[in-house]
């Protein structure tokens, strides 16, 4: 294997400040393609409000027990429903939200350890985020309670604040984009440089050719 040495070094500095304008190039077109995604995915405000129910089925399992069975599995389904979607949207008839809004904005979780699912709800506006958090979990108890005659779910916390999140995907990649980009194409020129045969140095002729008897070095003539 050839060494590498300083004056390798050099001669790579060279042809990258020699290659500066594909190199310029290459950097515009990752800035243009960061900014065109950063247009198609600007950065959103969202926030997030949770209200939370508890399953009290009296059926011989401790609430550790219960929340390892697949009953939450089951009532989450329920939870995002057409059918308490719909009555939870008559709830909030006041906000003119139909009942596939209100599932769209619905996501469901358990809790671990314990039978109890978070019901959060998000939108842009943190007031409806808290309405529809609080609409679908009393929905869901209504309906539930009507369809079994029982008061097996509870309203444990209706949502009372809304949490702010942000989605900066689009943003960050803007940024990455033409860095990325830069040092691609900085590697692009080192890979041209080392790896297309040309011959930078004495040594490496000596090395491909055998004894170098002279070097005709190549003038630039002025005018």
């Amino acid at each position: 294997m050839q060494e590498f040495t300083f004056e390798d070094i050099k001669m790579l500095i060279h042809a990258i400040y020699k290659s500066k304008l594909l190199i310029f190039l290459i950097t515009l077109a990752g800035l243009c393609a960061g900014l065109f995604f950063h247009a198609r995915n600007p950065v959103t405000y969202t926030y997030n409000a949770t209200s939370t129910v508890s399953v009290v089925f009296d059926i011989g399992m401790t609430p550790g027990q219960l929340a390892g069975t697949g009953v939450l599995s089951g009532f989450a389904e329920i939870i995002t429903s057409y059918r308490v979607a719909e009555y939870g949207a008559h709830l909030l008839s006041d906000e003119s939200i139909t009942a596939s809004e209100l599932i769209n904005m619905i996501n469901v979780n358990e809790r671990a350890g314990a039978p109890i699912l978070r019901i959060v709800a998000t939108n842009e506006s943190p007031r409806l985020a808290i309405l529809a958090a609080n609409a679908a979990a009393e929905s869901f108890v209504s309906q539930v309670a009507f369809i079994t005659g029982t008061q097996s779910i509870e309203m444990l916390d209706p949502a009372r604040e809304a949490n702010l999140t942000l989605s900066v995907a689009g943003r960050n990649i803007a940024i990455m984009a033409p860095i990325v980009a830069f040092f691609m194409s900085i590697a692009l020129v080192i890979f041209i440089e080392l790896y297309t045969g040309k011959i930078r140095s004495v040594k490496q002729c000596a090395a491909d050719m055998g004894e170098i008897i002279a070097v005709i070095p190549k003038l630039k003539l002025g005018r």
